[in-house]
């Protein structure tokens, strides 16, 4: 349905341009993202099949992807577009730190570490002050939660790894018409 995004950050770009550039009727716009991130190198059938499930059109990854292998798996779903996080050094070539992407009429933010576990990143407490998006999708504290703070909805799915004992594993669920999203609890054991 929306092909394959190649893996350079100039082609993450692009398709993020081609996003916001969409003005004809017949292109279909995502409504409905699958959101993971601190997947640290493996995909579990669970977070495919919520994925599947819900029909997302797009899947957006918060870092610490671990692995191409991963998003290979996610693109048997919907296209991927995904960014490094600070476990990523081998992908740092193929994926940016962060995106802005305009999808449809909304704004969305996608990084790793806005949140380092109660301190903020001081370059995207700036941008969120400049650019003010829909949209914040972030990671790395392994964390789910949803929460609207002023004009901005923050998403941050939890961990979407492999079974580790003392981690609850999710992901969630973003509804850019209705700007909500929700976490989708996953096995323990990776179902």
């Amino acid at each position: 349905m929306w092909g394959s995004v190649a893996y350079a950050a100039e082609s993450h770009i692009r398709a993020a341009r081609n996003l916001r550039e969409s003005s004809s009727p017949a292109t279909m716009i995502p409504r409905t993202l699958g959101v993971v991130s601190d997947t640290h190198g493996i995909v579990l059938p669970d977070v495919l099949e919520a994925f599947r499930r819900e029909r997302v059109d797009l899947i957006l990854h918060a870092g610490d992807i671990g692995s191409e292998q991963v998003v290979h798996d996610l693109e048997r779903i919907a296209t991927v577009v995904a960014v490094a996080g600070n476990g990523d050094e081998p992908l740092y070539h193929r994926y940016p730190w962060d995106l802005r992407l305009y999808i449809g009429q909304r704004r969305i933010l996608l990084c790793h570490w806005y949140d380092n576990f109660g301190r903020i990143h001081m370059g995207y407490a700036r941008t969120l002050e400049d650019w003010v998006p829909d949209v914040l999708v972030f990671g790395h504290t392994h964390v789910a939660g949803v929460e609207r703070r002023g004009e901005t909805l923050f998403v941050n799915p939890g961990y979407g790894g492999p079974p580790e004992l003392s981690r609850d594993r999710s992901v969630a669920l973003l509804d850019l018409d209705a700007l909500t999203a929700r976490i989708v609890p996953l096995a323990p054991q990776g179902g």
